[in-house]
This record gives structure tokens, C-alpha cells and sequence, in this order.
């Protein structure tokens, strides 16, 4: 399957997205005229570089307009559109989305999950959660996109996961900065090579908001070959890619499956509290942030969940304290646990965001507390701060205490008391 597809790199007007959606409306004409049917754009291509909160939400407000226009034009010259806009969502969160806009009022998004701290995007922008295979139909048949902005090139794993999802080409919307070029150019072409994709770049170029941008933008075959670079300013280039090429790289070996067909190896993560405070220690050198929590997990219900997936984005590295048989009976009475500690923990083990399990037979977790010297632990929102175990020590070694409301109200005391009532 051939698609035509096309990279428009420009240096976006700093908060003026009027001017820059004539630029980029002028583009979509242009490429579509030449037979396009994908064009991909930079990142914040609206707007430019953001430097605060305020700014953010302003442009976000912006995006609403600009995406009805993209999807008229979309509609018009039957083309698809992608690149990053500041997006707000119905709870007044704010993200940085890619979206693709296409014909039939075709219209779908990613958020940004890696958020650049040398910019301090944690603070301008919320995390997305997911990555985003995006399924567009094009004159000749569906096409996979796999969606990243900037930062996320980084990361590996990102792109290795929609690879396995079955996508033919790696869209990254990029405002990477000329001071690392050569990180930029490098790890896109990892990136095609290792997933064995096309892989298209779109990044701003030249002087925006002060900042020099790199330019560089490219369309990478599946094994490395450039089909064309982008120098260090304002253009359109228009490529016709053949999926079949995807094929024939994989076809002796596909790099993104390794041979035992499984493809995410877990490490041990029930741990006892000395060789977990060697690892703790390692990963806290190496810049990473710990996060603690604890409780007795009997029952993992959603409210679990959900409480611990919140935890986990605090920090690098979820570590979760875990109550023995003997400590639960203490604190519960007899008849408590329902599910003995190897089985608990072992459900505990099998969720993608907790890192780690130990277990404890004291009725707190202060002695691990202690000694694993967590950078942020977590309670729900139920407790008063004062009230939490190893708070206090906590923050005087530096660290922070956060209070997560349960959004999803389950007792496991509860549950047990209905299921009693139906024997």
C-alpha cells in the first residue's frame, strides 16, 4: 500500500495562532494539490513555545477554533492533518494533544505522556496515560499511525509499544531545540530502525520565543535509509511511502518481538526490605524519584486501582508496603486477610505501575519507611496528614507527602460484608 504524505516545518508565530493556521492552511492546499493525504506539523505549531500555565490555557481555548477550520479544510481537499495543540479537557486540565484531523469530520488525539522538565511542562501541562495508534482511511486503504511528541522520543518503549500495535508509520510532533541536533537526528532514526516503520518528523525551525529550534525534519525508511532532511527553515516536502517496504525489512526478523514472543520481561518485584533499599538506593542516584505507599490489599478492587496508578505518576518508581497475615489479624481482627500475603502480593506484583512489593509484619510501615527513606509517600485523602505514618520524616529528609482522593468509592471491608450476606 502507497501513501503520499508531506512534512511542513515552519517556525510558528509565539501566541499568535491566527497567523499560523493561515500558514498551515496554505500547506494542506499546497500538499493536497500534489496528491498528499497526510500532512504532519510541528509541535504547538498554533503557538510556539509555552511559558507558563496562563499562556497555555489561553492558546488552549485557541485550539477549539483552529480544529473546527482544520476539519473544513480536511474536509474540503480530502486530507489528513497531524500535529500538537494546546488542548483543554471538560475538567479544565490542560494538555499537549496530537491531533489527527481528517475528511468526514475524522477526528482523534494523543496527549503527551513524557513532559519535558528542562521546560518545565509539568507545570504548563497534565501527563497524558496512553499511547495512541491512530487508524486513518486513505484512498488506498488504513493506515497506522503512531503518535509522539518530542520529549517521548526519548523513550523507548513508546514507540517499541506501537510497533507491536501494528502501525506503519511513527508521526513525532517535535519543538526540539538546535543545542541538541544530534540527539534529535539520532534518535529518530533508532526509533525507524529498531520498530522497523517509516518514521516522519515535524519540527519547528529557526527562532521562536528566543529559542533556536533545529529544523531537521525527515522521512526515514524501516531500515535507516533518509528520504529526505530538512535544513533549518520554512518548507514543504512531499514523499510517497510503500508499506510493502515495512514488510520486506521484517520479513526475515521483526527487531520489536524478541524471540521468546514475550515481550515485556518483568523483574522480580516482591522484594524483602534489604535488597529493596539496594535497588532504591541505585535508582535514587541515578536521579529517580521513589514513591511510597501502604496498606493491606486483601481484595484489589478498582478503588486500588485507580488510588495506586494516581501514586505511581507522583514519582519514577512505585515501591508499595504491604501488611502481613500476622500484621492484618493485629489490625483487623481474626477472619482478616481473606487472601493469604504470597497471594496478595502477587496480585499486587502483576499491576504495571507498582514497581515494587515488600512486605511488613509490624502494624505500620514506619520501620521501611525509615530505611527505604521514600522522596514522596502517599495516602488517601481520608487520612489527615498529621495522621500519617512516617510523614514527618518524610519531608524532614526533603521529601513530600500527598493525599490522593479515592474517585472510585469501594470498601473491601464492604465487599466481604455482601458477599457474607449471600452465603
Amino acid at each position: 500500500m502507497k501513501l503520499k504524505a508531506g512534512i511542513f516545518q515552519f517556525a510558528p508565530e509565539h501566541l499568535e495562532p491566527e497567523q499560523n493556521l493561515e500558514k498551515v492552511v496554505r500547506a494542506l492546499d499546497e500538499a493536497a494539490d500534489q496528491g498528499a493525504e497526510l500532512v504532519l506539523l510541528p509541535e504547538l505549531w498554533s503557538c510556539g513555545l509555552l511559558e507558563n500555565r496562563k499562556q497555555a490555557v489561553e492558546q488552549a481555548a485557541a485550539s477549539r477554533g483552529i480544529i473546527d477550520k482544520l476539519l473544513a479544510i480536511s474536509d474540503k481537499r480530502k486530507i489528513f492533518s497531524a500535529g500538537s495543540l494546546p488542548e483543554m479537557d471538560k475538567n479544565g486540565r490542560v494538555f499537549n494533544t496530537l491531533f489527527v484531523a481528517g475528511p468526514g469530520s475524522f477526528l482523534e488525539r494523543y496527549r503527551k505522556i513524557h513532559l519535558f522538565p528542562l521546560l518545565n511542562e509539568g507545570e504548563i501541562f497534565e501527563p497524558g496515560e496512553h499511547a495512541r495508534d491512530i487508524w486513518i482511511e486513505t484512498s488506498r486503504g488504513k493506515i497506522g499511525l503512531g503518535c509522539i511528541i518530542c520529549y517521548d522520543l526519548r523513550f523507548p518503549d513508546l514507540a517499541r509499544i506501537l510497533a507491536l500495535r501494528g502501525v506503519d508509520i511513527l508521526i513525532c510532533s517535535a519543538l526540539w531545540p538546535a543545542a541538541r541536533r544530534e540527539a534529535f537526528e539520532t534518535l529518530l532514526k533508532a526509533r525507524a530502525m529498531e520498530n522497523q516503520c517509516f518514521l516522519l518528523a515535524s519540527n519547528a525551525c529557526q527562532e521562536v520565543a528566543g529559542v533556536e529550534f533545529a529544523g531537521s525534519s525527515r522521512m526515514i525508511c524501516p531500515d535507516g535509509r533518509i528520504l529526505f532532511r530538512m535544513e533549518n527553515k520554512s518548507g514543504l516536502n512531499i514523499k510517497e511511502l510503500d508499506t510493502r517496504w515495512i514488510h520486506k525489512s521484517r520479513k526475515s526478523f521483526f527487531s520489536a518481538v524478541p524471540p521468546s514472543g514475550w515481550a515485556f520481561h518483568t523483574e522480580e518485584k516482591i522484594l524483602d526490605i534489604e535488597t529493596l533499599g539496594s535497588i532504591t538506593k541505585r535508582r535514587k542516584k541515578a536521579g529517580q524519584r521513589m514513591v511510597f505507599t501502604n496498606g493491606c490489599f486483601d481484595i484489589i478492587h478498582a478503588g486500588h486501582v485507580s488510588y495506586l496508578k494516581r501514586a505511581r505518576l507522583l514519582g519514577d518508581f512505585l515501591v508499595v508496603g504491604m501488611n502481613s497475615d500476622s500484621s492484618v489479624r493485629s489490625i483487623k481482627g481474626e477472619g482478616r486477610p481473606v487472601n493469604p500475603q504470597e497471594q496478595r502480593a502477587s496480585v499486587l506484583s502483576a499491576l504495571a505501575f507498582v514497581d515494587y512489593v515488600v512486605i511488613f509484619d509490624e502494624d505500620t510501615p514506619r520501620k521501611i519507611i525509615q530505611h527505604l527513606v521514600p522522596d514522596v509517600l502517599v495516602k488517601g485523602a481520608d487520612w489527615a496528614e498529621n495522621e500519617i505514618v512516617g510523614a514527618d520524616f518524610v519531608k524532614s529528609h526533603g521529601g513530600s507527602v500527598h493525599r490522593i482522593k479515592f474517585d472510585v468509592h469501594v470498601s473491601t471491608t464492604q465487599l466481604i460484608e455482601r458477599l457474607r450476606k449471600k452465603e
